[in-house]
């Protein structure tokens, strides 16, 4: 059974994009559990090269983690922020694998929250709030955020205005980290390419009907947002691993579709199908790049 999905004009005001976040992301745990597999990360792997997408797709997930967390170089009882946790999956790796003491998750889908709770780790709290938001007790040894940022500017600003809400971002992040300490971001941006009426009209689902107001950034503008704040120490462009994830999901999809159906309808399935085949389709095609963007925090 699905949660209520009824969001006030009070939160829409506050945030733009929370619409559109629980649109997508407060479908049932049950179908996200049969999409993504046991690990429940909503972003590209780490694969073996040559290995089979679908049936080592956790093994991937949680090596991108190990990855991550040697990045920001997470030590014995650091606190660590997650911003757009999703199901906790991080946080939870974070403090059972790599020693972090203390996790803060944030996140604006109820189902999200739920279900870390559900984990039973008390060294994770999830918070049911934005980046803008947060005000840390103390800062942070660690930052991440991985394929949220997509939702945190509304595309119905001005690109200026998209600049200056980004450098806003970066600043709370600085904020809320001690000095030294790395945020590893991973994010789509957009490239500016030749358009055709195929993928002006999937542009325009994706836009319109599945992630309304979301906006996938320059990363002209990442970069403006970050100056005077941190080091660039890294940026890799993963879109391959991204797009292989997308193949991967649509094919767990339609082994268990009947089942996929059966939770949640013909029409969100449908949903699925055709946001996951453009993404994958315009990230091997170049349209969309998923970068990893490792940051420290400049004093």
């Amino acid at each position: 059974m699905n949660v209520t999905t009824e969001t006030s004009d009070t939160e829409i005001s506050v945030n733009p994009g929370v619409y559109a976040i629980r649109h997508h992301y407060e479908v049932a745990n049950d179908f996200y559990r049969l999409l993504l597999g046991p690990t429940m990360m909503y972003s590209g792997g780490y694969w073996e090269p040559g290995a089979d997408l679908v049936a080592t797709l956790d093994q991937a997930q949680e090596r991108k983690l190990d990855v991550f967390a040697e990045l920001a170089r997470v030590a014995e009882n650091d606190r660590v922020l997650d911003i757009g946790s999703g199901w906790g999956t991080l946080l939870d790796r974070l403090t059972r694998r790599h020693g972090a003491g203390h996790g803060v998750g944030l996140t604006l889908s109820r189902t999200q929250q739920t279900f870390t709770e559900e984990l039973n780790n008390p060294r994770i709290q999830t918070r049911l709030e934005s980046w803008d938001e947060h005000e840390p007790d103390q800062p942070y040894d660690a930052a991440f955020s991985i394929n949220s940022l997509e939702h945190f500017v509304h595309a119905s600003l001005p690109p200026r205005d998209r600049r200056k809400r980004y450098h806003t971002f970066f600043q709370r992040v600085h904020t809320a980290l001690r000095p030294g300490a790395r945020f590893v971001l991973h994010t789509m941006t957009a490239e500016a390419l030749p358009m055709n009426q195929a993928l002006l009209s999937d542009l325009k689902f994706l836009q319109r009907s599945e992630f309304e107001g979301c906006h996938i950034p320059h990363l002209h503008e990442l970069t403006w947002g970050t100056e005077g704040l941190f080091h660039v120490v890294e940026i890799v462009n993963e879109r391959e691993a991204f797009a292989a994830a997308c193949r991967a999901w649509l094919e767990r999809l339609a082994q268990r579709r009947d089942e996929a159906v059966a939770l949640e309808g013909e029409d969100v399935v449908a949903r699925f199908e055709r946001y996951l085949d453009i993404f994958a389709y315009t990230l091997e095609d170049g349209f969309f790049n998923n970068f990893r963007i490792t940051l420290e925090h400049r004093s």
